[in-house]
Order: structure tokens, then sequence, then C-alpha cells
């Protein structure tokens, strides 16, 4: 039932990802140095950690010095990639799309995880407002219309798919405005990523938040039972690795090889794999985020600014 909740230029995110959007062009010199970051939408301490072993095995794979470069917020890696101080970027679904547009056709969609090709977002909810019979699990998000007046709610960063652009999108799907539909205006967290609003609802600060559904699946037991699902949206494409041209075709090659070899049956490999909680990478083609695209363009006039 809740896939009819999708809004129709989303059945372009579940094609398969089978070519890149644009091809590079050829290098004239390989550089010295790849630096590679990620949007931080969760701990800075885990994603230090998690990037390290994705740079240690694409440095032992390229022969190219791959270094991570923590970038402070979602523009800081946009406009990173687009300012060569970043070569090599993992962002989520806005901001590829975003960087894709700013970087003027010279960027890449190299690789995604085979989770990203049908990511979701889950509605929790804090377990006294459950236990208090104000929220409920759902099959359909229109069921929260009726409840959401006596609730508060909260999203992640407004640069973040997962956490806000999609709930967001689900609920106006289902005709709940975050704005007036809630005991308050929905708030968001702009700064401390999934984590910031798991904590969020677990601490009754709110009664229902929105978020990644990897993150999610990861937590605690204990705040799994503090911060119960409720809902789960319909599928849609999220997060890609994007490089910039600069780099030259032989680079980015070679960069796409070493991701897509990526073997979980192999324990070095596996380990660098759950890292970044991926069964495998695959290839990545842009049109597949057209859908996010068309999201994007249906918000109103400087929402992301």
């Amino acid at each position: 039932m809740k896939n009819t909740l999708l809004f129709v230029a989303l059945s372009g995110l579940l094609a398969g990802c089978s070519a890149e959007s644009s091809s590079a062009p050829a290098a004239t010199e390989a550089p010295k140095v790849i630096r590679l970051s990620a949007i931080p939408d969760f701990n800075k301490g885990k994603l230090d950690e998690t990037a390290k072993a994705l740079c240690d095995h694409l440095t032992k794979q390229v022969g190219i010095e791959v270094r991570y470069v923590p970038s402070s917020d979602y523009t800081a890696c946009v406009n990173g990639l687009v300012a060569n101080k970043l070569d090599l970027v993992w962002f989520g679904g806005v901001t590829s799309v975003e960087a894709d547009a700013a970087a003027n056709g010279e960027a890449v969609f190299l690789a995604t995880r085979d989770i990203d090709l049908k990511f979701k977002t889950y509605f929790i909810a804090s377990k006294k407002a459950v236990d208090a019979g104000k929220i409920a699990p759902m099959d359909q998000l229109a069921q929260l219309k009726e409840k959401a007046k006596g609730l508060t709610f909260t999203f992640g960063d407004k640069k973040s798919t997962s956490g806000h652009i999609m709930p967001r999108h689900f609920l106006t799907l289902a005709g709940i405005d975050a704005e007036t539909a809630f005991a308050s205006p929905a708030s968001y967290r702009p700064s401390g990523g999934h984590a910031a609003t798991l904590q969020a609802v677990v601490n009754g600060e709110v009664d229902m938040g929105a978020l990644n559904f990897a993150y999610y699946d990861k937590a605690k037991p204990e705040e799994k039972a503090a911060a119960p699902l409720v809902f789960t949206t319909p599928d849609y494409v999220d997060y890609c690795w994007l490089a910039h041209k600069r780099l030259g075709a032989e680079t980015i090659g070679k960069l796409k090889a070493a991701m897509l070899a990526l073997d979980p049956a192999k324990a070095e490999d596996k380990a660098v794999l759950d890292a970044w909680s991926a069964g495998k990478f695959v290839a990545a083609d842009s049109k597949d985020w057209d859908g996010i695209r068309a999201v994007l363009k249906a918000l109103p006039k400087d929402f992301l600014k």
C-alpha cells in the first residue's frame, strides 16, 4: 500500500545503475594525492575511522595516496569538489545532484552502494509517546494526519536526503504540512546528523523523527527500544561517490575499479564494506538521480539556502 505514495518521478530511481553519466577526459598527469571527503551526516569520530579504511584500500589499489579531508557540513562538500579542494566525495542524493549541477559537467557519478538503489527513511517515535497511545506503527503515512496535532516532530539537516528532503516529500504526498500539521512547526537538526535525530527521540525531546534506515538498523538495542520504528517510506535512490574530471580518465577508472572490486567474501574487503554499511559497491548512473532532481524542483524557492 505504501508504494502508492511514490512521487511519479521516483520510478526512475529504481532502475539499476549500469553506466556512468559521462566519461572523464584523458589524463595528462596523475595527481600526487587524491583528496577524499564525505558529508558529515553521522558521528564524526566514526566517519574518520570509516573513511580511513577506504582510503587505505584505494591507496593500495590505485597506487596514489588517497587522503581523507573532513568537511564541516554538506555545503562544504559541494563547494570543495567544485573549487578544487576535494577530488572524490561521498554525497547524499541531494548533494549529489547539487554537486553535479555546480560542477557544470565536470563531475562523474562513480559508484554507489547496493543499498542506495533502494534506500528508505524510517519514521521513529519515542516509547513514551507510543505507550501513551499518541502514535502507533502505520502502514500508510496518511494515518499520521489525525494524530499529528498532538505530536512534535524533527528532521535532520535540510540537505539530508534520507533525514529531511525525502521524509518531507512523503509527508507532503500524505497531505501533511510539516510546518502546520504538528503541535509546533517541525524542527530540524543542522548538525549531528542522524545520531542527533535519534537521540532527540530517544531522550523524549520530540515525539517523532525521521532518519536514515541504515543508521537506525545499526543503533544500540536500547536506543531502538526507546525510539521504536513506526513507518518505513517507499524506496528511493540516495548516496553516491562523485569524482571530479580533473583527476583524469585513467585515475577515475582505477578508483571505480577498486571500489567495484571490493569482495564481501574477503575478510579485508568485507571490513571496508561493513564500515560503509554496504554489501558491495556498484556502478552509478546520473540518470538514476532524476527522481531526486524532480523532488528538489518541487520544493519552495530557496528552501535549501
